[in-house]
C-alpha cells in the first residue's frame, strides 16, 4: 500500500503548484480527522455526564420512595476519617 501510494504521488514532485495543492488537501484531511476525534470525545463525555445525572436522579427518587437512606456528611467523614 505504501509503495503504491508513493508511486502515485511521484509525479507531484515535478510541479510546485501540484505539491502545494496536495499538501493543502492532506492538511485538510488531518484537520477533519482531528475535529472528528474531538467531537467523538465530547460525545463520550456528554454520555458519561448524562449517565451520572440519570443515576443521581434515580437515587434521589429511591430516597424519596424510602427505598434507600442517605448517609449524613458527618457520618461519611467519620467513616473515612477525613478531617
Amino acid at each position: 500500500m505504501r509503495a503504491e501510494f508513493l508511486q502515485s504521488i511521484n509525479p507531484l514532485f515535478d510541479s510546485d503548484s501540484l505539491m502545494r495543492e496536495a499538501l493543502d488537501f492532506i492538511k485538510g484531511l488531518l484537520s477533519r480527522e482531528e475535529k472528528a476525534q474531538a467531537a467523538d470525545a465530547q460525545h463520550d463525555s456528554d454520555n458519561e455526564i448524562e449517565a451520572g445525572l440519570r443515576q443521581a436522579f434515580k437515587e434521589l427518587k429511591d430516597y424519596k420512595d424510602g427505598k434507600i437512606k442517605f448517609q449524613s456528611a458527618e457520618d461519611f467523614l467519620t467513616e473515612w476519617e477525613v478531617d
